[in-house]
């Protein structure tokens, strides 16, 4: 917002969509005419550091406020998704009846969190919608029978770590973070009784992954054109140790220095780097996976990050900023990766 109270951006709207063009920048006094064209706009309510529009831009529209889906609504879209979920995979009636049982206690944690935590300017990313249902069952949906065992227990340790990975990771106090969890165990209690037990509740160290197991090994029936991730068997399982995981993720890194040109990363993994590594992992390896790091500077992010695209099988893209760069090497960059990913099929995580 300027001096006067205008939004630019909305103001050059405004002028296209009553005058039906704007002024050409490269031939002053050029009208540009754009024709047969038909406007949809979307805004969130104002408040929590967004903006209203202007009644000038307002009137141009015809207004319809949505409304988030009732609670019912929720939990039959989720409940269907669930069931589909358990019955595929030939789940026990046990797991089936707690996977019912976690749509609505996962419906009230997120409502809870989505009412107790409100963005703020310090706190922009504290955005909570329902994006992050589908994320937490999306994470859900990774295990397979084999790794759950028709155990009740494996199962709501995956919907303990799946919450909180979407739910409390962005929190930075850390009595936000202590007050999720106890929310978390009392809505828990008082959803699943006695089966959520205090094993499960003192266990805070539960993480999943799914680069632990050993890769495949190339065979003559493969075709020349294997991908790196076909040969990753991703299997989302709990980590048995941190010694485990810290000889895992070393072998990674001796492999990608030996592979990658230029590459000299020389990472100690102390406990907190691996969790990192961990919440990045989880987030690049869902379909349309994307993530926000929010930390000072020289804290590892970029490290962590080039070691899970490599674990994951994928292509580490970065861009070179320089003096001479401009929109169109911009532009150029995001035609050679969108080429990439979509004709070549490559898995390709853009920094």
């Amino acid at each position: 917002i300027n001096s006067w109270g205008d939004q630019e951006a909305n103001e050059i709207l405004r002028q296209l969509v009553e005058q039906k063009g704007f002024y050409s920048l490269t031939k002053p006094g050029d009208f540009l005419n754009i024709i047969d064209l038909q406007f949809l706009a979307a805004m969130c309510h104002p408040g929590g550091g967004r903006n209203d529009i202007s009644e000038r831009l307002k009137r141009h529209f015809f207004i319809l406020n949505c409304t988030l889906p009732s609670n019912n609504a929720v939990d039959h879209i989720f409940g269907s998704i669930g069931k589909y979920f358990c019955l595929e995979r030939n789940f026990s009636n046990d797991i089936i009846e707690i996977v019912q049982k976690s749509i609505s206690a996962t419906r009230i944690l997120w409502q809870t969190v989505k009412g107790k935590f409100l963005p703020t300017p310090a706190k922009f990313h504290y955005v909570f919608n329902l994006r992050d249902l589908s994320r937490i069952w999306e994470g859900i949906l990774q295990i397979d029978y084999e790794q759950c065992q028709n155990v009740v227990e494996q199962y709501l340790q995956l919907w303990k770590h799946e919450c909180t990975r979407v739910l409390a990771d962005r929190l930075i106090v850390s009595m936000e973070k202590e007050w999720f969890r106890k929310e978390q165990h009392r809505i828990a209690k008082q959803t699943f009784g006695d089966v959520y037990n205090i094993s499960i509740e003192e266990d805070s160290e539960i993480y999943f992954a799914n680069f632990l197991r050993e890769e495949l090994d190339v065979t003559d029936d493969m075709g020349d054109d294997i991908d790196l991730a076909d040969l990753l068997p991703k299997i989302y399982e709990p980590i048995s140790s941190w010694n485990v995981l810290e000889t895992k993720l070393m072998s990674s890194m001796t492999k990608m220095n030996e592979e990658i040109r230029g590459s000299n990363m020389d990472l100690v993994f102390f406990k907190d780097a691996m969790i990192h590594l961990l919440r990045i992992s989880r987030v690049i390896n869902m379909p349309k996976g994307h993530l926000l790091l929010v930390g000072v500077g020289g804290s590892g992010k970029q490290s962590l990050t080039k070691l899970a695209a490599y674990i994951a099988g994928y292509k580490y893209f970065q861009i070179s900023v320089s003096r001479t760069y401009t929109l169109n090497n911009f532009l150029d960059d995001l035609r050679n990766i969108y080429r990439r990913a979509a004709r070549l099929g490559q898995g390709i995580v853009f920094v």
